[in-house]
């Protein structure tokens, strides 16, 4: 733990960076820290993944006591699944110091938010018109905070909260400490640094991402009917916690509906799905409930898991920089990574222009090489010895996924799955099953697990132990007009139940 110890921050900070597997500060913290724990305002030109995170969570934990009526730190987010993961890096960090650390977005309960804050913490994670929001309402007082952090300036500006964040730093004292990141220096946030900011010492590491030292990068030429084959095998070697991009929702879909059928412990996001459900999908992966998450780019904007071995562009992306942000989300913290990208035909020109843009080659391999290939990270598989996490069941090498859902689907132990009459056919999309079903039956939506559909009828994970009150509700509404009836889809034979028979 020297490395940190260089940084001067305190033993709690170092114990609870130990026990989160961090080895060695990234270059920003190495920058920033000792400069921000001297109480001098920053102002770092960073990515996401270069530890910018951790660097100001450091500076601010490091210089505030716990135990506060009124916040100390706030952090500005230009959206709420950034406010839940700097909230879950906080909290790490905070084990063993006793702060007390609280997100306040939109598109959430008020009434837990509100009893938080009316209980004391130490540390706010917010987007600006919540902020806004629970400050007019006179819950959330500002007059004690120390710490003003501004993080991915360059997005907030660009969703037009320009006006918010200045609002937000009048309604704090003039002698707080103030940090700024954000992934391009552009005039406009120049000059709200030269508003906000007294003398900042500015940072820039925005081009020292771990994808030019810590990610192992492969491509594989494939047509696309063969990319689901290739997937599965790169899954076999080592069971790597992995995420996997798509350039469509629907191929998001695809994949997650024909992997979920054969029972794999898999996720999804995309714009598409309900605000509750995406949070839900992250904390389950970013806890290793699941070791494979499929995103879209848009959805995984702001993701920040320290623990993800692989990366595979399913779709590889058009644009350079948009592959070197994904291929980043491997190798963080100071570990190694992978990344394999699938190129087609036409897409032969595409890793040139990687190449080109982060100056170092991408290797080329063939799926007969996968096998050999190091994928797992053994030192990541020894942090999480001492979790319970169940692997991923044997998925066959032969049998293709197939996106169309059928009445044959697993059943959870404390799920079940019912069976809808509306489907594809009647317009619907797996956000109106949830909005629907959660309207009818007055539940919340992330109560609400797997969707799948089909042309015909729609598949809904619910809870057990509120099954029979969710048919009665939804068999007694209509969608579009339509009488909706539901009842219990048809449990799926499990591999292993065959096999017994058959013995």
């Amino acid at each position: 733990m020297s490395g940190f110890s260089s940084l001067e921050i305190n033993k709690k900070l170092i114990s609870a960076v130990r026990d989160m597997g961090w080895k060695e500060p990234t270059p920003i913290q190495r920058e920033s820290v000792p400069e921000g724990l001297l109480g001098r305002d920053l102002f770092g030109e960073a990515q996401t993944g270069t530890g910018k995170t951790g660097a100001y969570a450091l500076i601010s934990l490091g210089r505030v006591k716990a135990g506060s009526q009124l916040p100390s730190v706030i952090v500005l987010t230009p959206t709420r699944e950034l406010a839940l993961q700097v909230s879950n890096e906080f909290r790490d960090l905070c084990k063993y110091s006793g702060h007390r650390v609280t997100a306040i977005y939109g598109g959430a309960s008020y009434g837990t938010q509100i009893k938080t804050l009316e209980n004391g913490c130490d540390v706010v994670i917010g987007t600006p018109g919540r902020i806004l929001d629970l400050h007019g309402k006179e819950i959330l007082n500002l007059s004690a905070i120390k710490e003003l952090v501004i993080d991915e300036a360059d997005r907030m500006l660009d969703m037009g909260f320009i006006e918010d964040i200045e609002k937000i730093i009048g309604l704090t004292p003039e002698d707080r400490q103030t940090l700024m990141f954000s992934a391009t220096l552009s005039d406009d946030i120049r000059s709200l640094a030269k508003k906000s900011m007294k003398d900042p010492m500015e940072i820039s590491v925005s081009h020292d991402t771990p994808a030019t030292d810590l990610v192992k990068q492969y491509y594989i030429e494939t047509p696309r009917s063969k990319k689901v084959d290739i997937l599965r095998d790169i899954m076999a070697n080592g069971n790597p916690k992995m995420l996997i991009f798509c350039s469509t929702k629907t191929m998001v879909d695809d994949l997650y509906d024909g992997f979920s059928k054969e029972g794999m412990k898999i996720g999804a996001i995309h714009g598409d799905m309900p605000q509750l459900r995406r949070e839900k999908t992250v904390k389950g992966f970013r806890n290793n409930r699941m070791k494979v998450l499929v995103a879209t780019d848009v959805a995984a904007r702001g993701l920040d898991i320290d623990d993800i071995e692989c990366v595979v562009n399913y779709d590889a992306p058009v644009d350079p920089e948009t592959y070197t942000h994904r291929i980043g989300r491997a190798g963080r913290a100071g570990r190694t990574g992978v990344s394999i990208t699938f190129i087609s035909n036409r897409e032969d020109r595409r890793i040139p222009s990687y190449e080109e843009f982060m100056g170092m080659k991408v290797e080329r391999v063939t799926r007969k090489q996968i096998p050999r290939l190091r994928i797992d990270n053994p030192e990541l598989k020894a942090l999480h010895a001492d979790e319970i996490i169940k692997e991923q069941p044997q998925v066959s090498h032969r049998k293709k996924v197939d996106a169309t859902a059928t009445k044959d689907v697993v059943i959870k132990a404390d799920m079940v799955v019912l069976s809808l009459n509306i489907g594809k056919s009647s317009g619907v999309t797996r956000t109106d099953i949830v909005s629907f079903v959660a309207g009818c039956a007055s539940i919340p939506e992330d109560s609400i697990g797997r969707v799948g559909l089909s042309a015909k009828g729609s598949f809904v994970e619910v809870e057990a132990s509120r099954a029979d009150d969710i048919i009665k509700a939804v068999n007694s509404a209509r969608f579009n007009g339509k009488r909706v009836k539901a009842g219990y889809a048809p449990q799926k034979e499990r591999c292993k139940d065959k096999l017994a028979k058959n013995q």
